[in-house]
């Protein structure tokens, strides 16, 4: 077993309680970001997936309920987070190692270590309120540039892997600049609120070394106008199903 952790925290469901998941009460708690990126990574048994970023394990956790038989390696640069990863995966049945590390220092922890599939739900913001938990202000604000962390998400990432990131709408110029020559069969899924709302995320999926053109989906909506969760939002979020059967891409 791991070490106690002295924090207050909750256990909570996700994918209609096929995840268990040890978490804070006050600080960084799991979003639907995270439940959505996992739903997009394609993989199969005995393969490898590599989680940049990945606080209490909650996508290696949705994506372990949804295919059996993968191996999980985390990294996570806050310690009670990184505890409380541990735990989840124990909890959850999950094959995950976790790497206590911060991406910036070099040498890296897992430096000349490739993966069939590397995930990412990075920090999104370059600014935090004043107000913010000091645990929320390290997982949300953005210390590592965006180029730099998908520079290395891409240096772990074997040929023909898979790389997949959620992140701001507004970022899509910058992340598809980073990607350039280096990922092909590019795809972006955008996430929209409701129907006809801007969507304030996208998910952006490719192949290494693949030449394949980029696909730009449909935008997939997650409530109606009485704000319930539409019939796709309810596979993923509660039945955990992957984004590539609900839009039947092959």
């Amino acid at each position: 077993m791991y070490n106690i952790i002295m924090i207050d925290v909750t256990t909570d469901d996700f994918l209609g309680g096929l995840v268990r998941l040890k978490q804070p009460r006050k600080g960084y708690r799991a979003t639907s970001d995270a439940v959505l990126v996992a739903a997009a990574v394609k993989a199969k048994r005995g393969e490898t997936v590599l989680d940049v970023g990945t606080g209490t394990g909650i996508i290696p956790m949705c994506i372990s309920a949804r295919i059996p038989g993968l191996r999980f390696t985390g990294i996570e640069c806050q310690p009670d987070l990184a505890l409380l990863a541990k735990e989840n995966a124990f909890v959850n049945r999950c094959d995950l190692t976790l790497i206590e590390a911060d991406i910036s220092v070099r040498p890296s922890p897992i430096h000349g270590m490739q993966f069939h599939h590397v995930v990412t739900n990075p920090p999104f913001y370059t600014e935090q309120g004043e107000r913010a938990h000091p645990q929320t202000a390290m997982a949300y604000k953005q210390r590592v540039p965006l180029k730099e962390w998908i520079g290395f998400c891409l240096r772990h990432l074997r040929a023909k892997g898979s790389f997949t990131l959620i992140h701001r709408t507004e970022c899509l110029p910058e992340i598809l600049s980073t990607l350039s020559g280096r990922l092909g069969a590019l795809e972006v899924f955008p996430i929209e609120p409701k129907e006809g709302c801007p969507g304030k995320r996208v998910i952006v999926r490719g192949i290494m070394n693949s030449k394949k053109p980029l696909t730009i989906y449909p935008g997939l909506v997650m409530h109606r106008d009485d704000d319930t969760r539409t019939e796709m939002a309810e596979r993923i979020m509660r039945a955990g199903q992957g984004i590539d059967t609900l839009i039947k891409i092959s």
